[in-house]
């Protein structure tokens, strides 16, 4: 197991202008990297674990919104009290549910036809090469997290978003490939960190990373891994809940990778927020069209389509003018607390 330091797999790929980076690990043979834009963020522990919740923030970001982890599972189990096991957003349960509510589009991984867990990375490296954020089950090492044997479950432990995929082949040809040899890079969302603001980055490769059970809660083993047979779940998020095709990119940072301190087993209310400011970025297809900009505070009235129609439901909206060349971007102030959504759309859109 290597821990990889964010900046290097940040580092791989720029959404601005996407490409496959190449590095020499040695002299024979050349390296293929592929990693995403998006910033691993540090989940609750408290109530069962946010780690559902978090990966789906995660993937909010990468596509323009934000929401905070109390949020995301009061939108996937409303009325159900969050310290309650079945509150918790699950892959295989509730995700594309969850996906809906986020005004996400997203497609789950078909476990019940599955026929290996090679197919399932298959489908995994596939999804992730092509642009979309994936987001997987996988098993802890519970001895490693000082965890009790009885919450090592048979299916998966651990929810985590997928944060690089390597090959010594090029990606050109062997995007739905598997290779044994392939690396595979998650985000534990913090799970093992001390706390925030540091890396939570895992590679492993793809032969070394599926295993049993037992395998997995080994002394000296690795600290995460992947069930070595079928069911394995996942979820892959295509994008924002647009199915007119209007919407162009919009990347969303913060300042903060957190969201408050939380230090009890079982939380009846959120954590205190923090403040913290968000600076959103799109990328302007075409410099001769000037685009609408739109941010929500609440995902009810995130439109799914006729944006510039539903102008009024936006809290706040900015304009592209046409000519502008390259990125635009703009910084907001908010609380961890709030929900923000960017939409960006040609002025011409319906």
């Amino acid at each position: 197991m290597v821990r990889y330091v964010a900046a290097l797999l940040l580092g791989l790929v720029s959404w601005l202008v996407p490409s496959i980076a190449q590095a020499m690990p040695s002299p024979e043979f050349t390296w293929f990297e592929r990693g995403i834009h998006m910033e691993p963020r540090f989940q609750w522990n408290a109530n069962d674990g946010y780690c559902g919740e978090v990966s789906f923030i995660s993937a909010g970001m990468f596509y323009g919104q934000y929401a905070s982890q109390w949020t995301a599972r009061d939108l996937v189990s409303p009325g159900t009290p969050q310290w309650k096991t079945k509150s918790q957003l699950l892959l295989g349960v509730n995700d594309m549910r969850a996906a809906r509510a986020m005004r996400l589009d997203a497609v789950a991984f078909p476990s019940s036809r599955q026929q290996s867990t090679p197919q399932f990375l298959r489908w995994v490296k596939h999804r992730f090469i092509h642009g979309q954020v994936v987001i997987i089950g996988v098993f802890n090492n519970v001895y490693m997290l000082n965890e009790p044997a009885s919450l090592a479950d048979a299916s998966y432990d651990h929810i985590v978003p997928v944060m690089g995929i390597g090959s010594a082949r090029s990606f050109a040809g062997s995007a739905d490939r598997y290779y044994p040899t392939d690396d595979i890079v998650i985000s534990d969302n913090g799970l093992h960190s001390v706390g925030p603001n540091v890396p939570y980055l895992y590679q492993y490769k793809m032969r070394d990373f599926m295993a049993t059970r037992a395998e997995a809660n080994a002394t000296g083993g690795p600290l995460y891994s992947l069930r070595d047979r079928p069911s394995n779940y996942a979820a892959a998020v295509l994008g924002v809940a647009d199915p007119d095709g209007v919407t162009i990119p919009v990347r969303l940072t913060s300042d903060s990778n957190t969201e408050g301190v939380q230090d009890q087993p079982y939380l009846r209310k959120p954590p205190a927020p923090i403040p913290i400011t968000l600076t959103a970025q799109v990328r302007v297809p075409d410099p001769d069209q000037a685009y609408a900009v739109y941010l929500y505070d609440d995902f009810d009235d995130v439109p799914i389509r006729d944006f510039n129609r539903h102008a009024d439901r936006a809290v706040q909206s900015w304009t592209i003018p046409a000519g502008h060349v390259g990125g635009w971007s703009v910084e907001i102030g908010a609380l961890s607390s709030d929900t923000r959504v960017f939409r960006a759309v040609a002025v011409s859109a319906p």
